[in-house]
């Protein structure tokens, strides 16, 4: 059963604990540790109590004190260069695992929750670039963007084999010190912009992985599943994404339907999505474009009734939508897919 709503639940998020295990590892480099601060002694010891979640604000909280003792502005931009914690090694394992780089991302926007609750992973090409860029959920501090950017970064330039340029540029808001920021990623190209954002060449993203594992991925992806229904559901969009995975194939993903569960009517649920600047047309279409990558990719299904599953009308339709997404016909995609796994 999905929780309950309320205006204040939906806006109360819960981060996992690791990350204070990661911050007081950082630490561990400038001989500091959370427990040197009187306000913040607490917070681990009541982990060995609730190990699993913590209140975004004591997060921030812990970010905060961590920049305070360390006295280092950048301390979030270096902290993936010290520790990686076991979620990100998951996620980026499985991410690993996948066929090619687009597949890589679509997995990595679907299981994002897993490394980050306060964070949303969202890709869009233009002109031969993706763009993926970290949405906010809630109020992340920026300590901690920083270090999923940091995390990213790493995680593409591990698999930009050869050095061919896959990762073409950074973007962050603001920085202490642009020049050391550039001398922590070495490269030129991190830039100040609106949001943080990993630029990508579109062209190199569609070759295939040579970490490619067709045998370990379902595995990977059956125990980030597991893990993801762990999570706790703070945010309304995250509990509207689940129930429409639920729903598909049923041939009714109504925002009615949606909207029974969680005890408010569809048009407060409308409200609240635009409250939390989205809509439930989009979140719809995000669950069928990451289920149709899926199941293309898993080559159990026709096209055919792929489309069915996912609630569309007839193939035609499936085929604009998917154009929509990726640039590509379902067919063309399936097709460089199996070229891909015969190389």
């Amino acid at each position: 059963m999905l929780e309950n709503s309320s205006s204040d639940h939906f806006a109360h998020v819960r981060e996992s604990a690791f990350w204070v295990t990661t911050i007081e590892q950082a630490l561990r480099q400038y001989e500091l540790s959370l427990a040197s601060s009187s306000q913040l002694a607490h917070l681990l010891d009541s982990q060995s109590s609730d190990p699993s979640f913590i209140d975004q604000r004591l997060c921030s909280h812990a970010w905060d004190e961590a920049v305070r003792i360390s006295e280092d502005p950048l301390f979030g931009l270096r902290i993936h260069r010290v520790f990686a914690p076991t979620a990100y090694a998951a996620l980026a394992l499985a991410a690993a695992a996948s066929a090619r780089m687009e597949d890589a991302i679509a997995l990595l926007e679907r299981f994002f929750s897993i490394f980050s609750t306060q964070l949303k992973l969202v890709s869009r090409a233009e002109e031969g670039r993706l763009y993926l860029t970290l949405q906010p959920v809630g109020a992340p501090h920026a300590q901690h963007t920083d270090a999923v950017l940091g995390y990213l970064s790493r995680f593409f330039n591990r698999l930009d084999v050869g050095s061919q340029g896959l990762l073409q540029e950074l973007r962050i808001p603001a920085c202490a010190d642009e020049g050391v920021a550039r001398r922590l990623f070495h490269r030129n190209d991190l830039v100040l912009g609106e949001q943080h954002t990993l630029v990508l060449d579109q062209k190199l993203a569609r070759q295939p992985l040579p970490s490619a594992s067709p045998f370990i991925l379902p595995k990977l992806i059956d125990a980030l599943e597991t893990m993801q229904a762990a999570l706790p559901s703070h945010a309304l969009t995250e509990q509207v994404k689940r129930r429409i995975h639920l729903l598909l194939g049923s041939g009714d993903i109504s925002a009615e339907r949606v909207a029974e569960p969680l005890n408010i009517s569809p048009r407060h649920l409308r409200r609240k999505l635009s409250q939390e600047g989205t809509s439930y047309e989009q979140l719809a279409d995000e669950v069928r474009r990451e289920v149709a990558i899926r199941m293309i990719g898993d080559g159990q299904m026709s096209l055919t009734s792929i489309a069915y599953e996912l609630g569309f009308l007839d193939p035609s339709s499936f085929t604009r939508a998917f154009r929509r997404w990726t640039n590509m016909s379902p067919t063309a995609y399936r097709r460089e897919l199996s070229r891909s796994k015969g190389e």
